[in-house]
């Protein structure tokens, strides 16, 4: 005898021996009964369902892709998704949510996609996705009453390639060390202010950063050391008058940069970025950015500028560091104050070692303002210290000598 047809949920239609199953604009406030074993796909966006109840999808052990978006959902119990064992994607965007289902994401061994983007999601709490540490793609777009990231928030997604947090009213990047794998990263839309080093630490295998549309008036110096296989940075409609000196020069993948839609300031602090952008990327160097200030070179193109086109002064060291002496265990600061945040500053120690600003040693630190900071000095830190100041039209140099004596 043939084997009786997989039977059809009233609601839905279904297609390829019940793999397929739709059931979109339903008016439904649940979830179907009767649902086929086979289904492979399950499509419910837009309807009117508010909860998901524990075990709701238990037999459908085939589920690959599970689609819940533009719902009323509101709530999502513990074991929700139990008994998917072959999830790949779950949709939840456009719903009610106010907190991220944690507990619900248990046992999705296979889930790489997760769709939380546009819900009224207030935090994201510490280890809040480390029960679907094989995810690749996490989108939490347009969280708009979003008001609290825990630092430990995105502990656990060693295998995450792309995570979306813009439009999320963000004021300061999130801590995202945990993200290893990252490749791409959204942060468009958010009112970030300043971009200051340390906020990409970890981020090693990021190809793509977007930062459009984020309110973005500075980026400090060495803000991006960290991202040594950027491909793509994308800093267009920002507030950006000039970008420190040298900043794209640790950046060795770099290639595409988009810098239109700022006010740029074409004086001496944004030759080197015009000489940068015809080196590295000569055909697109009249794409986009140009002069807003001073008068007589507004709108032009900053990879057409002339050094003629300015009178540049080698670097102003305002506050040079001083001899010091100390005992060991004290903290310890030498100062380097520039007369321009633009310009770049590095240390160079007396074993040496050459520091910048932004780069990670525990004990020591390059802030700022330039000061080379010690939080607790040894013995061997003895020594001559350089501070070298650099712009477009030059460099200068500052000396002073660091005694530490045996406490």
């Amino acid at each position: 005898a043939a084997a009786a047809p997989t039977p059809c949920p009233a609601a839905c239609t279904c297609s390829n021996q019940a793999s397929r199953v739709i059931c979109t604009r339903r008016e439904l406030l649940e979830v179907p009964q009767s649902i086929s074993v086979n289904t492979r796909y399950l499509n419910l966006q837009e309807n009117h369902i508010q909860v998901i109840r524990t075990d709701t999808f238990k037999h459908l052990r085939h589920l690959e892709i599970l689609q819940l978006s533009r719902n009323l959902v509101r709530k999502v119990e513990v074991g929700a998704f139990n008994g998917l064992p072959n999830l790949n994607t779950l949709e939840l965007f456009d719903n009610r949510l106010t907190t991220v289902p944690t507990q619900a994401f248990e046992y999705l061994s296979k889930l790489r996609e997760l769709w939380l983007r546009n819900n009224p999601i207030e935090s994201i709490p510490s280890y809040a996705f480390n029960r679907v540490p094989s995810l690749r793609r996490l989108d939490l777009g347009e969280l708009k009453r979003l008001e609290y990231i825990s630092e430990a928030a995105f502990e656990g997604l060693v295998n995450l390639r792309y995570l979306n947090l813009g439009m999320c009213n963000l004021k300061e990047i999130p801590n995202l060390t945990a993200l290893v794998r990252l490749e791409e990263l959204e942060l468009s839309g958010n009112r970030l202010g300043r971009v200051r080093p340390g906020s990409f630490q970890g981020l090693g295998s990021l190809r793509k950063l977007w930062l459009m549309h984020a309110r973005v008036a500075a980026v400090e110096r060495n803000a991006f050391d960290d991202l040594k296989a950027l491909e793509e940075l994308n800093l267009a409609h920002n507030d950006l008058a000039s970008l420190p000196h040298d900043l794209f020069a640790p950046l060795h993948r770099l290639e595409r940069v988009h810098l239109h839609h700022n006010p740029w300031r074409c004086d001496c602090d944004v030759l080197w970025l015009s000489w940068w952008l015809r080196e590295t990327v000569p055909s697109n160097t009249s794409c986009c950015a140009r002069c807003h200030a001073p008068p007589a070179l507004r709108g032009r193109y900053l990879g057409e500028l002339e050094p003629g086109h300015f009178t540049c002064y080698a670097p102003v060291i305002v506050e040079p560091p001083a001899d010091l002496n100390v005992t060991e265990g004290m903290a310890a600061e030498l100062k380097c104050r520039t007369g321009t945040a633009m310009t770049s500053v590095n240390w160079l120690t007396p074993n040496g070692t050459l520091m910048t600003h932004g780069s990670y040693r525990v004990r020591i630190s390059v802030l700022h303002d330039g000061t080379l900071n010690f939080t607790n000095v040894t013995v061997q830190d003895t020594g001559q210290y350089t501070c070298m100041v650099t712009n477009a039209a030059g460099n200068t140099t500052a000396t002073a000598t660091l005694n530490v004596s045996a406490a």
